[in-house]
């Protein structure tokens, strides 16, 4: 999708496709596909990592038409930020510190309408956390204790070209969580260890927050924990590398799980 837009946005497209394929590992997926009324809802409040969510939809079935064929294409309803035009999507994002408060709201409008066994799952980057819209929702999801609610950070340390540490230090990030009546988990950003730490928070009675250590460009070698790829696009060359990583990896991967 990238290469072929000639777009930015590896890096933190790389650091969520773990963390959405956990989510969606976990949800009802014909329920969403139905777009039925007690679906659960999965919110990507860092709307620039669109490229990662339109991908992990794609993957689980959740979209007839093949993103990388229309992912920045003019005319296209496949935009560089996501959009709610396209199939699967909840709510247009982009504008940081914008998911949560309306992940608050639907999480409170969910649970109002009789629906106690839908979730809510809204993923947010750590540097987003610097927008005061977050804690006021987040105050308001611990008043209604809105345990439909799951808050899942993107924890890859870079704010768009800086460090997150240097724009506005965050840590220790759980304690400020913890403070507001959340339940809190702290995990790698791997896939398994993503997916035990949501399960564990889904038998909690109250709103809770995952921290997921990621690295951004996670997968690209050259990428990886580089925050000018936060906007950098791809060449030929630096293409074909990256495939060739990617490649690698898996292999290594299911080499590792033959083994086991």
């Amino acid at each position: 999708m990238l290469y072929g837009a000639r777009a930015s946005h590896l890096g933190p497209s790389m650091s969520v496709i773990d963390i959405l394929c956990a989510i969606y590992s976990l949800v009802d997926l014909p329920r969403i596909r139905a777009w039925d009324a007690g679906r659960d809802r999965i919110f990507l409040s860092k709307g620039h990592a669109a490229a990662g969510l339109y991908a992990t939809l794609w993957h689980f079935g959740l979209l007839d038409l093949d993103p990388r064929e229309h992912y920045c294409r003019e005319g296209s309803v496949f935009a560089g930020h996501a959009s709610h035009a396209v199939q699967s999507v909840e709510h247009s994002t982009g504008a940081l510190g914008h998911g949560l408060p309306v992940a608050a709201g639907c999480a409170f409008g969910l649970r109002s309408r009789g629906f106690h066994d839908s979730r809510v799952y809204v993923l947010l980057g750590d540097g987003e956390l610097q927008e005061g819209s977050n804690w006021e929702a987040m105050m308001f999801a611990r008043h209604h204790n809105l345990s439909n609610l799951t808050v899942v950070v993107d924890a890859n340390g870079i704010s768009s070209i800086r460090r997150t540490s240097e724009v506005i230090d965050l840590e220790p990030m759980g304690r400020a969580f913890t403070g507001l009546g959340f339940a809190v988990e702290e995990v790698d950003g791997e896939a398994g260890s993503l997916v035990a730490g949501l399960r564990r928070l889904h038998s909690l009675a109250q709103p809770s927050v995952l921290i997921a250590r990621t690295t951004k460009g996670q997968g690209i070698p050259f990428a990886e924990n580089q925050p000018i790829w936060h906007y950098r696009s791809l060449d030929e060359k630096l293409f074909a590398e990256a495939l060739a990583a990617l490649d690698r990896a898996t292999r290594e991967t299911v080499s590792e799980e033959v083994s086991k």
